[in-house]
């Protein structure tokens, strides 16, 4: 079993910004990244596994009452991790308000404190923007 390193993006979801409920420039929330370790035999297994398993807690944790709608899942990096310790998820969702915003967060788990968090780590390409 090899360990994959599985970065999803979620978008087309209904979900107000109750942070920024008091200010003026209110945005909603359209969109979410997800950054998972999955365990799998191959890398479509590992995409599989990490889109059944978000979809599942996403209607159990913030889809109960199907208002939020169901989000168009789009894989944004995938990459084998190596090392003798394995990386634990420690957030499930990054919420986004805008494109630039998605673009900033999955810029941040890219950074090097990240990537020694997650060991070496070899990319692996199945389609994922660059």
């Amino acid at each position: 079993m090899t360990y994959y390193k599985v970065v999803l993006s979620g978008e087309n979801i209904f979900f107000e910004n109750a942070s920024r409920i008091d200010s003026d420039s209110a945005e909603p929330v359209i969109g979410f990244i997800s950054c998972k370790p999955i365990t799998a035999e191959t890398p479509v297994l590992a995409l599989a596994i990490a889109k059944r398993d978000l979809l599942v807690h996403w209607n159990q944790s913030f889809n109960f009452d199907r208002k939020m709608g169901m989000p168009k899942l789009t894989l944004e990096y995938m990459g084998e991790v190596h090392g003798w310790f394995k990386p634990k998820s420690t957030q499930d969702y990054y919420w986004f308000t805008s494109e630039e915003h998605k673009q900033t967060l999955l810029a941040q788990l890219g950074q090097p404190l990240r990537q020694r968090l997650w060991r070496k780590e070899t990319p692996i390409n199945m389609g994922a923007k660059e």
